[in-house]
């Protein structure tokens, strides 16, 4: 079994990318298995490029090692009535994986060592999370839309087996630093967006020390209402009471900079629904008629309330943006929990700005 080539190695992040942004994640737990199989990798593989066979009781031991440090409250530096609580790790109820190391811990002092060298307290934990491994991420983790980009190992749906594809094993374990870092970001994101009201506003260290200068949204939202009305850039239904979230048109999680133009107005359900996707072509369109429309009244606008904008760079990075979903197939976000693909002419509206930029 040879290592993989260089074309392999660039396809396996291409599609860890992929999975990172077209993904569905209603809980971290995928983030843990991603994680879980690098170590793995570490730990029971070598880099002869064969495949690695991986079962849910080895993932359920890292899952257990992850999480355990989260299940502690979490507690605000400014202090706020209360202890604090245990930060959500998906949309609904708390994530069971959570309760029963949450239970865990209670049983074993808060010590991990002591649940370990307990034999029988760990493989009844190991065996209560392996179940939900099974059950949830392991058959999920590699969906994408309304398909399957299973390039890790075969999705069988069944089973407490895997094999991690040849090759595959390589990679987690040549790229691991990368792979952990990225993989890592994401499920920072995640829980950020799901816990904002423990975590209220607080800055994210890796945002502060080298994202951009972060624009006011309140002010950006006065300026795009100027323009545009109060309603949904995405659903057009109208904005209730001025309440509304400002998307960042190309997510901040594919290029980090506060742009004016890039800003659209949104709902709740349609920001949170959107996520980190691209948006679908037809709303491309829309952003790119309305930045040409309106140019001159949007950087007035900015220019008067002191927001950062630069109309031609927001043009080329979305030509950027799109530009790498197309040549990779990737999925773009229509609606809820749609996701299409990006289709041929793409880049016409965008082609159509040349004159305005």
């Amino acid at each position: 079994m040879s290592v993989p080539t260089p074309a392999d190695q660039l396809r396996f992040l291409s599609n860890l990318q992929r999975l990172l942004a077209e993904g569905q994640f209603v809980a971290t737990y995928k983030y843990a298995l991603l994680l879980a199989l690098a170590d793995i990798a570490i730990e029971q593989g070598d880099d002869s490029g064969k495949p690695l066979t991986v079962t849910t009781s080895q993932i359920a031991e890292k899952f257990i090692e992850f999480y355990w440090r989260q299940c502690v409250p979490y507690m605000p530096r400014v202090p706020t009535a209360g202890n604090g609580q245990v930060l959500r790790q998906n949309t609904g109820r708390q994530a069971a994986i959570i309760r029963q190391i949450s239970a865990a811990r209670v049983r074993c002092g808060d010590s991990l060592a002591t649940a370990k060298r307990n034999a029988r307290e760990w493989k009844g934990l190991v065996s209560k999370v392996a179940a939900v491994v099974q059950t949830m991420p392991l058959w999920k983790l590699q969906t994408v839309g309304d398909g399957t980009l299973d390039f890790l190992y075969a999705n069988k749906n069944r089973g407490s087996v895997i094999e991690l594809r040849p090759g595959i094993a390589y990679c987690l374990r040549h790229f691991y630093g990368l792979f952990g870092d990225l993989v890592r970001g994401a499920w920072v994101r995640y829980v950020r967006r799901n816990n904002h009201d423990v975590l209220g506003t607080t800055a994210d260290l890796t945002e502060f020390l080298f994202g951009s200068e972060r624009a006011d949204l309140s002010t950006v939202q006065a300026v795009l209402c100027e323009v545009e009305g109060s309603k949904c850039f995405y659903c057009e239904r109208p904005l209730r009471g001025g309440i509304c979230h400002v998307d960042h048109f190309i997510p901040w999680s594919r290029y980090p900079v506060d742009l004016g133009h890039n800003f659209v107005l949104a709902h709740d359900g349609c920001n949170a629904a959107k996520a980190d996707h691209l948006a679908a072509g037809e709303y491309l369109a829309k952003w790119a008629e309305r930045n040409r429309s309106h140019a001159s009244a949007l950087s007035d606008g900015f220019a008067r309330r002191q927001v950062l904008h630069d109309l031609p760079t927001s043009v080329r990075v979305a030509r950027w943006a799109y530009g790498q979903a197309s040549a990779v197939g990737g999925l773009t976000w229509l609606r809820g929990g749609d996701l299409i693909p990006l289709g041929a002419g793409w880049e016409l509206p965008l082609m159509d700005m040349v004159a305005v930029v």
